[in-house]
């Protein structure tokens, strides 16, 4: 990547692969929202869902000190996500399946 800068207001310079990062963060924020539109939920519920989704993912660690957060809980227990969308958030965050085998 080019290391070339960009001025800040302040008069200081930061590096372009940084407004890159920003970019692209942002985009992967957009596209996260408009899961969460579609599917009609919230991001504590999809999150434990994608966990809860994915085998390969042995436990879900949750804990609720709010009401509030307890139903995000129990409704991620019955949430389904969609396999596009299920492939959308993999690609998001970069998950890949890892498989260890022993033996």
């Amino acid at each position: 990547m080019s290391t070339s800068t960009a001025r800040l207001p302040h008069g200081g310079k930061e590096p372009v692969t940084t407004k890159l990062v920003t970019v692209v963060v942002s985009l992967a924020i957009l596209t996260f929202l408009a899961i969460l539109d579609e599917l009609g939920t919230n991001l504590p519920v999809l999150s434990m869902a994608w966990i809860l989704q994915h085998p390969e993912i042995s436990c879900v660690i949750a804990g609720a000190s709010k009401p509030g957060q307890l139903e995000n809980n129990l409704k991620a227990s019955g949430f389904q996500i969609p396999a596009d969308a299920m492939a959308e958030i993999d690609r998001i965050t970069g998950f890949h399946r890892f498989e260890r085998h022993v033996g």
